[in-house]
């Protein structure tokens, strides 16, 4: 069995949209669990009356075992993992699914099959813990894997060198055309908008960070699926679309969006790859800098 868990904020119609329209098209035998965050009762009751799902409380507490869909509602916005993480206990302590797929709202099926390949895959390979498919976004642009990316790269040298570099130069030294040009295999992230990941390995590692509220929950994800001897694997034979961040762009403005997703990458740092307090509070220095630099230029403009 498969497990369907889609975090919602105040997004109620996407949400409704995406289950009736896109999620209908898994031929896997699946039970969809809505994380409903800063639930009120209007979009808990537009949830349970639209999708046909039973509204719950208590994740301790079901009453049709049967029911396809649940809502759980909470009322605080828990954020991604542990909106993720609430979803997968609930399924845990009612069902025995054997893959978990953490999907956003905003996707759309171009391989009606797609989840089914992704698990026949990662059937076939024991040391995959998590597995992606080829997503593309509106442009047409792969946004799907990821390489490593050390700190020092990420938030000081790629800013302050690649202005003055030949672009064939900037390419090979911090891998700008890795996602576009990724072949299949292990690789070491996958995004976070729609993947798989086998149930047993997902409670093994720890499941996510609830130290995260939002970013960098698939870099985590990647750590500590590691730490148990487990593999990301992008599959791109099947491919799905994304049409990207319809609520953060909604609900966050940019500099509070790139300020919440440094400070997440901070955490990850720190916590995963032993970056050290000072980079980090350097790389922070360096990072405001060029946020304000390119205020400033667009204001010249």
């Amino acid at each position: 069995m498969l497990g369907v868990i889609i975090v919602n904020y105040k997004n109620e119609d996407k949400t409704i949209e995406y289950v009736k329209e896109e999620l209908i098209k898994i031929q896997t035998q699946n039970i969809i669990v809505v994380v409903n965050n800063s639930a009120t009762h209007e979009s808990d009751t537009k949830l349970k009356t639209a999708l046909s799902g039973e509204l719950v409380h208590d994740i301790g507490k079901i009453e049709d075992k049967n029911q396809r869909c649940f809502i759980v509602s909470h009322p605080d916005n828990l954020g991604f993992a542990k909106g993720n993480n609430l979803g997968a206990e609930f399924l845990l302590k009612h069902f025995a699914a054997g893959y978990f797929l953490f999907s956003n709202n905003d996707i759309r099926f171009i391989d009606r099959n797609a989840v089914e390949a992704l698990v026949e895959k990662a059937d076939a390979l024991p040391h995959i813990g998590v597995i992606g498919p080829n997503i593309i976004g509106v442009d047409g642009r792969k946004q799907s894997p990821d390489p490593y990316y050390p700190f020092w790269a990420r938030y000081f040298w790629m800013y302050w060198l690649t202005p003055f570099m030949p672009k064939s130069l900037k390419n090979k030294l911090f891998k700008l055309n890795y996602t576009q040009q990724a072949q299949e295999g292990v690789h070491y992230r996958v995004m976070g908008s729609f993947f798989i990941v086998k149930a047993v390995d997902f409670v093994a590692c720890g499941m996510m960070d609830p130290n995260t509220f939002l970013f960098s929950e698939e870099m985590i994800l990647a750590e500590r699926m590691k730490m148990i001897g487990r593999d990301v694997y992008y599959y791109p034979a099947v491919t799905i679309l994304h049409e990207h961040n319809q609520t953060i762009s909604k609900f966050i403005v940019d500099k509070k969006k790139f300020m919440l997703r440094f400070e997440s990458e901070c955490y990850y740092y720190r916590t995963y790859r032993n970056v050290s307090l000072l980079s980090t509070y350097i790389g922070k220095l360096s990072f405001q800098f060029y946020l304000w630099l390119g205020k400033f230029e667009r204001k010249k403009k």
